[in-house]
């Protein structure tokens, strides 16, 4: 092979690898710039997925707050319209005791017009005008109109005082504004009652100083059983009558009336028609002893009927609230065994709202401390 058909062929190679090379630089930017524009377009696009998922996320929180505004404005619509009630209420309780007021000044009047017959003939005595002013006082349980969302109560607000009730017959010893009011709720068993071994556990571990300063209301929750209601009634009176009739123990039953239908009851909390049955009735219940007791003391402690207590056990009480004193409590509980709650009396009212709201045991706001 001669050297000028060598060079010949390396000039043909030479040609064609050079334009080789030059159409793999043009595709190559080709492919470049294709990419670049997917990048661009995947970039945008993604920009705008942020973008509208920002917008409905604004949206939503935007939802959420008006919707908070309007749930708030319900409620303070509720609270008015729940204070007009109370209002109301109150005017027409003050306007019956002006009522009964005039009326025992009428009968003053009357007996001191009539002094010559006094002694003799006078039926009207200074015990049985405060007897009746007493009796007044007695009858005048009233469910608190903050109550008017239950709508089997409305225009019975004025009806509800115990369809049962055994306390002391004097004046002189009825008793309010005590330290401590013991409210036990009982009901029918069916097997044996520890009831009357609970009021002894507690009579007996109580000093004389704490027994003034005490009263203990038991609750038998069975409406709808008048007899044995007076039967349970009758044991107890049997052995512990000094107790009532010097006021430290009173014995009380609801009405009828207070109770919903509770055949028509909305079945809720994936519960059977009986549990729904039964927890209802346990808020009603707990409720009307907690409003029979608000205005009664300034503590409020509910017990089951089957406990035991220990000597000093009232002690021992307050010396755990007195410790709690730097901390704003709503309840206290002194066991983890069942139901052994402490409340100030003062929010009676508001727990038991809270419990016929069908709401859960606990509250976020509420602060639970254990006796440990």
């Amino acid at each position: 092979m001669t050297t000028s058909s060598w060079t010949c062929k390396t000039a043909i190679l030479y040609y064609y690898t050079c334009d080789y090379f030059c159409m793999s630089t043009d595709a190559h930017m080709r492919w470049t710039q294709r990419y670049g524009v997917v990048a661009v377009a995947i970039v945008v696009v993604i920009a705008l997925i942020v973008v509208l998922q920002q917008k409905q996320h604004y949206e939503e929180h935007t939802r959420q707050t008006i919707e908070s505004l309007q749930n708030r404005i319900d409620y303070v619509s509720r609270l008015n319209d729940e204070h007009l009630l109370e209002l109301s209420s109150i005017k027409q309780q003050n306007i019956r005791l002006i009522r009964s007021l005039n009326t025992i000044k009428s009968c003053h009047r009357r007996a001191n017009s009539s002094s010559l017959n006094l002694n003799s003939n006078s039926t009207i005595t200074d015990d049985t005008l405060n007897d009746n002013n007493v009796d007044s006082l007695k009858n005048g349980f009233h469910l608190p109109p903050s109550f008017s969302y239950l709508s089997h109560l409305q225009g019975k607000y004025d009806m509800l005082s115990p369809a049962f009730r055994r306390q002391t017959a004097s004046r002189k010893y009825l008793r309010a504004n005590v330290s401590f009011i013991i409210g036990i709720p009982t009901v029918k068993r069916d097997k044996q009652s520890y009831l009357i071994e609970t009021i002894k556990s507690l009579l007996d571990n109580l000093n004389n100083d704490d027994m003034e300063r005490l009263l203990i209301v038991i609750f038998i929750a069975e409406p709808f059983d008048i007899g044995y209601v007076r039967t349970t009634a009758q044991q107890i009176e049997k052995l512990y009558n000094k107790y009532i009739e010097n006021g430290l123990i009173e014995i009380i039953s609801p009405p009828i009336e207070f109770y919903p239908d509770f055949e028509t009851l909305k079945l809720s909390l994936n519960d059977d028609k009986q549990r729904v049955k039964w927890r209802t009735k346990q808020n009603y219940d707990f409720t009307y002893l907690m409003m029979y007791s608000a205005v009664r003391g300034k503590y409020y402690i509910q017990l089951e009927d089957d406990v035991v207590t220990k000597p000093g056990y009232i002690q021992i009480i307050e010396g755990f609230i007195n410790k709690q004193k730097s901390q704003d409590w709503f309840m206290l509980e002194f066991s983890s065994l069942g139901n052994y709650v402490f409340h100030r009396a003062c929010f009676l009212t508001k727990k038991g709202r809270y419990n016929m709201k069908g709401d859960s045991h606990r509250n976020s706001s509420d602060i639970k401390l254990e006796d440990q």
